[in-house]
């Protein structure tokens, strides 16, 4: 049953009602409206910024509604793509991202879905091509899952195959079969929760009996992890590893390695694996029920920096906006390649991934998954699949800019030679005289680096590259813009809003902004006077309000009422400013402050994050002040390449160093630590002198996932990062500050 149309704005309505898509509809006229050929046609014709034309759109991308403002907060902003209406999805006859994939099923069933590197069986590694499995093959697993799961469930449950009241688990890196268990899902409205594979034991615990989970779908590297856990778990009854187990294997599992036979119900507990559960599926063929736009797709736990981590509720309703909002900014591909691959990075529990993993399946586009799951392999997945696009996170960036750089210096280049030619990038017009011969070669040269470094990352084919989820300096990615000849894209999101409700243009990456909100929510700025940030003067909180906004936060009413106001207005705890054009520029964060000893107030985020954006001689900042202390001091992850290299001009010993001899070496020397202080100081001239560090230590990644310091989605956890670091921090204070007497 399809939604009212009148309660909901498509983007087909608005192509359809606003005369400056007069051309798109004139395209769209021979097609029925609502046909798989009237939406396959609107989705070859977007990005909608063309129109009229992306000059236009580039120099006004959001704008403020008349007689928006009131007392304490900013006008209120839309999209200029649509700016008298929210647009909910894409299409009424798609109301979820699950419609969205059956539709691409339909128009290209033969197209390569799913694909990974198969492992040679004689030699044990890994082969150099991927082997994708289509479309139509997809369609036809998932349905077979989501019927074996049912199956299995209720059974247990003594209810009706066909209940679909229970959310479903999954523990696993990413990987084709995760995807295939979301699809799964999706075709019988059944919601499902990630775990993060790197949390610890009582988190999933947590997650597993707040949802009331019975199944829990999980990759077979992670199975001791299962078993300890198991008896802690009240609701579960149906265990399904995602890798193939032997007859044998299953076995052991259900007899010797059970911890109880029973949950809190009484219902059996049993070990299958997928294989299994898909033949069941077969033979069952529950109807699939597909969801509806207010169906709850997922509840994606934020890994909170204290405490538990919160379940944000996520109907469909959002996540069929966040993807229209990409399809309406993103170009799906050229004439050349109209359909594109990707590579799948970013954990699939990060909303980001999960973002464009439906802006994938939505688009007949092919996503590859990285043979072993760490970010190592990275690269050499890269240069075999070579994929249009690819979403990554900002420190993966500056490790790319280190290694095209030190690529460079070992070809023989200068410092000054190549950062001169990637700073005048390529040639725009073919000079007519004898005298511009040296512009010819210097661009061919150009042309050469570009080559060659996209060709050592595996971005020979590579669009565009789109970043997010932590601050980025602007000089890597106009060196990475340079260097690859690619586009660079800054998106701006929280979990709440499925990923990215803002996208900046590629031409604007120098500006430090993050784009204009997207055609699927508003947003305006509230003053935050405690702070000093009044939204009349242009900065305050960010809010925001529409269809991709979520409805609130699983079984914690509070906190919902506490984020989302009468008005359905979510504040997001981000600080930031909107320029002339609409563009967003995040400049700090609402509550984490601190008083220094003469009364200053310090918000760290602001303080780490302005380092980060600025200086790309650093990975990660961790800003610690002692209220009884006047200066602030913090530990810091260093670009290695970049930090050596600059450090080696003045001190030559530091120069053949590498790793932890680097590390060594700064954190055992005041002089060349303070001399680094000093370059990462002069960087920051946005910050006032008591916003800066007096003395650091410093790391290669001093604060990981692994080691509980940062979240999954690489936000600090302050508390536990000031234990961890106590005795560290003491030691600096105790040292003191190394530029006390210099001017900030």
């Amino acid at each position: 049953m399809l939604p009212s149309k009148a309660k909901y704005f498509t983007l087909s309505d608005l192509v359809e009602t606003d005369p400056r898509y007069a051309e798109v509809k004139t395209q769209l006229s021979p097609y029925e409206r609502g046909s798989d050929e009237y939406l396959s046609k609107l989705m070859e014709l977007c990005p909608l910024s063309q129109y009229p034309s992306y000059e236009t759109y580039l120099a006004q991308q959001a704008a403020p509604i008349p007689n928006s403002v009131e007392v304490g907060y900013g006008p209120v902003y839309r999209n200029v793509m649509s700016p008298e209406r929210h647009v909910s999805c894409f299409d009424i006859s798609l109301p979820s991202f699950y419609h969205h994939f059956l539709l691409s099923t339909r128009l290209w069933p033969k197209n390569d879905c799913l694909g990974v590197r198969p492992l040679d069986p004689v030699t044990g590694k890994y082969m150099d091509h991927y082997k994708f499995e289509s479309y139509e093959r997809i369609e036809e697993r998932s349905r077979h899952l989501g019927s074996g799961i049912m199956s299995l469930v209720n059974v247990k449950r003594c209810k009706p195959l066909s209940t679909n009241d229970f959310i479903v688990a999954i523990l696993s890196h990413n990987r084709l079969e995760w995807v295939l268990s979301d699809l799964a899902c999706q075709a019988y409205s059944l919601t499902n929760t990630a775990l993060y594979d790197t949390l610890g034991p009582e988190t999933s615990e947590y997650i597993m009996n707040l949802t009331a989970s019975p199944v829990l779908l999980f990759a077979k590297q992670t199975i001791s992890r299962v078993i300890s856990i198991l008896r802690n778990l009240k609701y579960v009854n149906t265990l399904i590893c995602i890798d193939d187990l032997s007859d044998q294997e299953l076995h052991v599992l259900n007899t010797s390695l059970l911890s109880k036979r029973h949950n809190t119900k009484g219902e059996e507990i049993s070990f299958h694996c997928l294989s299994q559960v898909e033949k069941i599926g077969q033979v069952t063929q529950i109807p699939t029920s597909p969801p509806n736009l207010e169906s709850i797709y997922t509840i994606s736990f934020t890994s909170g920096t204290t405490g538990l981590p919160k379940g944000v509720l996520v109907p469909q309703r959002n996540a069929t906006a966040g993807l229209t909002g990409a399809i309406s900014i993103f170009q799906r591909g050229d004439e050349t390649v109209k359909f594109t691959k990707e590579i799948c990075f970013l954990p699939l529990a990060h909303i980001l991934q999960r973002q464009f993993l439906s802006f994938d399946l939505s688009t007949g586009s092919a996503l590859g998954f990285l043979h072993e799951p760490h970010p190592m392999n990275l690269v050499e997945d890269l240069r075999i699949l070579q994929p249009d696009f690819v979403v990554l996170v900002p420190r993966i960036l500056t490790r790319f800019e280190a290694a095209i750089k030190q690529a460079l210096e070992r070809s023989g280049l200068q410092k000054e030679a190549y950062e001169g030619l990637l700073t005048r990038g390529p040639m725009k017009e073919t000079p007519n005289d004898a005298s511009s011969t040296k512009t010819l070669n210097e661009s061919a040269l150009y042309q050469n680096i570009v080559a060659k470094t996209r060709n050592l990352l595996g971005l020979d084919n590579c669009k565009f590259l789109l970043t997010g989820s932590a601050p980025v300096s602007v000089e890597t990615l106009k060196f990475l813009n340079s260097a690859l000849g690619v586009q660079l894209r800054q998106g701006y999101g929280l979990t709440e809003s499925f990923a990215g409700m803002c996208f900046g243009e590629a031409p604007d990456i120098d500006k430090g902004t993050v784009g204009a909100t997207a055609i699927t929510c508003e947003l305006r700025l509230k003053s935050v006077n405690f702070m000093g940030y009044d939204a009349a003067k242009g900065k305050g909180e960010v809010q925001v309000r529409g269809p991709q906004v979520f409805s609130g936060y699983f079984k914690r009413p509070e906190e919902t009422k506490n984020a989302i106001d009468d008005e359905g207005w979510f504040s997001t705890g981000d600080v930031a400013e909107v320029d002339e054009r609409g563009l967003l520029k995040v400049v700090d964060r609402v509550k984490n402050f601190f008083k220094m000893a003469q009364g200053e107030y310090i918000a760290p985020e602001k303080v780490e994050n302005m380092y980060i954006s600025s200086c790309p001689l650093v990975t990660q900042v961790f800003a610690y002040g002692d209220s009884y202390r006047n200066f602030l001091v913090g530990v810091v992850g260093i670009n290695e390449e970049a930090v050596r290299d600059t450090l080696g001009q003045k001190h030559g010993s530091v120069a053949p160093l590498k790793g932890d001899e680097l590390v060594l070496a700064i954190n055992n020397s005041v002089t060349i630590r303070k001399d680094l202080l000093n370059l990462l100081n002069s960087s920051c001239d946005n910050l006032q002198g008591f916003e800066k560090l007096h003395n650091i230590r410093v790391g290669i990644e001093p604060l990981t996932v692994e080691n509980d310091l940062v979240t999954p989605t690489f936000k600090i956890k302050r508390a536990k990062a000031s234990t961890f670091y106590k005795e560290t921090l003491n030691q600096l204070y105790e040292e003191g500050s190394l530029i006390k007497d210099e001017r900030l």
